[in-house]
């Protein structure tokens, strides 16, 4: 009796998220390893829980938590257990934008994020549900506000990839106290956490998604001219974080050179003056580029 032998390859390709697709290779033994295809100019952080593994044992054990970075990557190896018997799998995911891995080595210092010599005024920001709920007070840390006396640029406060923006609403109303829909540019670092510098003016953006953007560089122009507080710019950090077995995104302050010294992105100041020193500009620059910027 003649017996065929085929390799199946890809056997599974199944749409995960729009950004991420994953798909498995079996090999003549039966293994299996399954590959993520990142289609996005960032890194994901990809949670697969094995909800069924016949005959087949995984390398990451039951929940696998995997790095997806830009490009193809393996995400799981699943070996046969007995070779005579035959073997299935099904799992569920969840995507998370961001590496939970990547940490800084010291905490990171920001600039203010406009142009050099405009003078701010900083206040943390409240927390939406206080606009909403007057019954009780939620005091989460949500980000910062850099309020301006006139239009400005708006500046990247540190080196980063610009993963995300939206520029195309025009601000409607007058005395607005918050607005989901208003334009931002968020910005990827290597560090993990990412940066949203939000209510800025449509149509203002000077780069685009996948662009790499260094401590100053203008993005856009400042707007909330309809804001019941006046012209600002909003300013949020976040990270992943992996808490027992499960991926959060948290809400982080942050520090803030001020042109002498470092303050908190927590705390309340009444004027400060945005400073580009190029020890900042250079700290995160790998050396090609910063032989480019000398070279200028």
């Amino acid at each position: 009796m003649r017996f065929s032998l085929l390799f199946l390859f890809f056997l599974l390709y199944s749409t995960v998220f729009a950004q991420v697709k994953l798909e498995s290779e079996q090999d003549k033994d039966g293994n299996v390893t399954i590959y993520a295809n990142n289609t996005e100019v960032i890194p994901y952080t990809l949670v697969v829980d094995f909800t069924t593994l016949m005959n087949l044992t995984s390398s990451g054990g039951r929940t696998v938590f995997a790095v997806v970075n830009p490009g193809r990557s393996i995400v799981a190896r699943l070996k046969k257990t007995n070779a005579n018997q035959g073997s299935s799998y099904n799992y569920s995911t969840k995507l998370y934008k961001g590496s939970y891995l990547d940490k800084s080595k010291e905490e990171p210092v920001y600039l203010i994020p406009v142009k050099e010599g405009q003078k701010v005024r900083m206040q943390p920001m409240t927390h939406v549900e206080n606009v909403y709920k007057k019954e009780s007070e939620n005091t989460s840390y949500v980000g910062t506000a850099f309020y301006l006396e006139e239009s400005t640029t708006i500046c990247a406060p540190r080196k980063g990839i610009v993963s995300d923006m939206k520029m195309d609403t025009q601000q409607n109303g007058t005395n607005l106290s918050f607005n989901a829909s208003d334009n931002f540019i968020e910005i990827y670092h290597d560090d993990g956490t990412f940066t949203k510098l939000i209510v800025l003016e449509s149509g203002s953006e000077k780069v685009k998604i996948g662009d790499i953007v260094y401590p100053g560089q203008a993005l856009a122009s400042s707007s909330g001219e309809k804001y019941s507080s006046g012209r600002h710019v909003r300013m949020v950090q976040s990270r992943l974080n992996k808490v027992d077995r499960e991926i959060r995104q948290e809400l982080i302050p942050v520090k803030i050179f001020d042109g002498e010294k470092e303050v908190s992105s927590k705390q309340a100041v009444s004027e400060l003056i945005a400073s580009h020193p190029e020890n900042l500009i250079s700290k995160e620059m790998s050396k090609k580029e910063l032989k480019r910027l000398e070279s200028k």
